[in-house]
Parts: structure tokens; C-alpha cells; sequence
């Protein structure tokens, strides 16, 4: 493990940790309101003040680094594909001259009226994606300027992209990591199942699902 994956994992755990108290004491969260999708990105982020956050733009990637940790956020109300719009999700990041590990924090709710209930939670080392960080930071979207007849105009060449929900297979809370050992590491973690993944070159990945010992 080098030392980029010891902080991104630390990083992990004690946010998922946090997070699990949380749900010890609310476990169904309000994290959706019709026309407001914020609500998942407040309740991540309380809690969280001892952190050094940065907050990037609209369109950026990762939603926040968190001491020097990427993660990026996604509620959704089915356990189908998530759209990205910026970039491939990968184990890892790069935002300018910063670069790290990166992971998901991934929400599943329920609707009641226009209000919706956290039901399955997930924070996901990128590498479940996609390992190829290259071939991840090899995309971008850009926007060709001085297009149209007067040289006025913009052209946004933006890719989407589209990957299946970790939470289709992994339902519940939990945290999903490369590694093998973390219940060893951090005690209040329990292992729970083995995950693997096939590449296109026949290569198997292998992922590691625990749960947090407050929660069944």
C-alpha cells in the first residue's frame, strides 16, 4: 500500500466511520427534496468540520478533497447506472496540480411525497470503476471557441459517461475497498463478502465489502 492509498483508505474509514454514527441515531435520513438535490451533500458534509475541505466548481471533478483525499458524490433513487459528466470514475484524481486517491460516496433513498429517505450507502474506492487512471485522465471535455460564421460562438465537446451502481450488487451500508486487510487495520469494521471484477483483458480485480459493527 503506498502512501497515497494509506491516506485515501484513513480517509475513507473515518469518514465512513462518522457517517455510521449518524446513521446509528437517523437511519433513514432525509437526503432528497423535489428540486433541491443539496440535501445529499449537506448531510455528507456535517460532521466533517475537523477536515480541510476543498469545494470544487460546478462540473468539476471531484465534488470535494477532503486533506488531500477525492470524493465525489451521487444520490440516486435507483440502483441502475450513474451518469458522470466530467470525467471517467477511477481509483484516483487530478484537479489542476493536486492529484490523489479517489472514492465515492454513493447514496441510495426511497421516496415519500417529494422527500426522499436514505436506504442504502456506500463509500467505494474508485478502482471499482475503472483501475486505468491514464486512460481515465486521457478524456477530457473541452469547448472549441470561435466557432459559428462570426467567430462568436462556443462548441462544448462533452463526453457523459454512464457506470452501473455499486450499490446493485452491494446493498446496505457499507464501504467497498481494494484491500484485503482493513478489518485488521481498523477493528470496527467487519469483513463481509469478496467482490471480483473481470477486465476486458480477462484480469480479475478483487474488492472487498465490510460493514461497520455499530450498524447489522
Amino acid at each position: 500500500m503506498t502512501p497515497s492509498e494509506q491516506q485515501g483508505l484513513k480517509i475513507a474509514v473515518e469518514v465512513f466511520d462518522k457517517k455510521c454514527q449518524k446513521l446509528v441515531r437517523h437511519r433513514r435520513p432525509n437526503i432528497y427534496l423535489k428540486s433541491n438535490a443539496e440535501l445529499f451533500s449537506d448531510w455528507f458534509e456535517d460532521g466533517l468540520d475537523e477536515y480541510t475541505i476543498k469545494k470544487l466548481g460546478a462540473n468539476a471533478h471531484p465534488d470535494l478533497i477532503i486533506n488531500g483525499v477525492g470524493v465525489e458524490l451521487k444520490s440516486l433513487r435507483a440502483n441502475g447506472q450513474i451518469q458522470f459528466n466530467s470525467t471517467i470514475p477511477c481509483g484516483g484524481f487530478r484537479h489542476g496540480d493536486i492529484e490523489g486517491e479517489c472514492y465515492y460516496a454513493i447514496a441510495r433513498y426511497t421516496t415519500e411525497r417529494n422527500y426522499g429517505y436514505l436506504e442504502d450507502f456506500t463509500i467505494c474506492d474508485g478502482d471499482f470503476f475503472n483501475h486505468d487512471r491514464q486512460r481515465a485522465f486521457a478524456h477530457h471535455n473541452e469547448q472549441e471557441t470561435g466557432f459559428g460564421d462570426y467567430g462568436d460562438g462556443v462548441c462544448r465537446h462533452r463526453k457523459m459517461y454512464s457506470f452501473p451502481s455499486p450499490l446493485r450488487t452491494v446493498t446496505g451500508i457499507s464501504l467497498i475497498s481494494k484491500f484485503d486487510n482493513v478489518h485488521e487495520l481498523y477493528p470496527h469494521l467487519n469483513f463481509d463478502t469478496q467482490i471480483d471484477r473481470i477486465n476486458l483483458r480477462g484480469e480479475i480485480f478483487h474488492f472487498y465489502v465490510y460493514r461497520h459493527n455499530l450498524l447489522p
